[in-house]
């Protein structure tokens, strides 16, 4: 097994990353699979994080406690987008939103969140998997951008608490290529695990494969879990506030959340480019609606 910062090309310390900096990071996600991001929250930003993360779990410690006595291994708090700002602070980060362009594109929005406790106990996920081998029509082998997942850690890990373990470089692999589950798999220094600290964050790409660990600790592995995607992909209910209205006057957050605007495609949805909905576009949209009530409904098709 491959310590934890043992290869400083796996680590960079966050601070403020540079352009040479956020190549790098980009290059160690393109080659290896998933990038370990120490420090990614400040001091400040991780205890606003962890204080709200347990008010959210005594506000649902009902619903846990019978999730724990029914066996569940793992329980994810319901609604975290609604359960405080910082939930929602964290999705656009500014040492975050650069990487997250370099590595999924300029149409990226939010696609699922989990606010999530791993009880101690065997591991809750398959051993080493890819999240997203059977889904059609990709070519995983090289396809980095399709859904990437990012963990974020306010909480120190011990070694032996559920830490998230990959294959390096196996993103590369066509799905379903390979089933790793030999029992020495798990010690072989094919394999790294990252130990987090309070504020790291771990981002990978979801055809990587990977695994969290058994528990062997008497501690619950609280993290929380941000997946991107494409504007144009279908999100998870999780991943968007129940109050979209708090968006209005930031086309940024708009794209993040899913929100449409009139009159744009969700093909053209970038940041690089964010566009409003403007007077022009609303009544554009509304005229278009309009006609396709009142006009025959067979008509010439668009030109490719």
């Amino acid at each position: 097994m491959v310590p934890a910062g043992a290869n400083v090309f796996m680590t960079i310390a966050m601070d403020k990353y540079s352009a040479d900096d956020l190549l790098d990071l980009k290059l160690q996600f393109d080659t290896q699979g998933f990038v370990h991001l120490p420090g990614l929250l400040s001091p400040g930003m991780t205890q606003r994080v962890r204080d709200a993360f347990e008010e959210a779990h005594v506000r649902h410690a009902g619903q846990v406690e019978r999730q724990r006595r029914d066996g569940a291994s793992f329980v994810d708090l319901p609604g975290i987008l609604d359960a405080d700002p910082v939930f929602i602070d964290l999705v656009d980060l500014p040492q975050l939103l650069p990487l997250l362009r370099l590595t999924i594109g300029e149409d990226l929005a939010l696609n699922e969140t989990s606010a999530r406790l791993f009880f101690p106990g065997p591991t809750f996920t398959s051993p080493f998997h890819s999240d997203v081998a059977r889904v059609l029509g990709v070519d995983h082998a090289h396809t980095s951008n399709l859904l990437v997942k990012l963990h974020i850690f306010f909480e120190d890990l011990a070694p032996e608490q559920g830490c998230l373990a990959f294959i390096p470089g196996s993103h590369r692999f066509p799905p379903l290529h390979v089933n790793p589950h030999r029992p020495t798999l798990a010690r072989s220094s094919a394999v790294t695990r990252v130990v987090p600290r309070a504020g790291d964050g771990v981002l990978f790409n979801t055809h990587v494969l990977h695994m969290a660990e058994d528990n062997r600790t008497e501690h619950v592995r609280k993290s929380l879990i941000y997946s991107y995607a494409h504007f144009w992909m279908k999100a998870h209910a999780s991943a968007a506030p129940s109050d979209l209205a708090q968006f209005a006057d930031s086309p940024c957050r708009q794209q993040l959340f899913g929100v449409d605007l009139p009159g744009v495609s969700h093909f053209s949805r970038r940041l690089d480019r964010l566009e409003s909905a403007s007077v022009k576009t609303r009544l554009q949209d509304i005229g278009e609606r309009i006609a396709h009530r009142v006009l025959p409904l067979k008509r010439v098709p668009p030109r490719a």
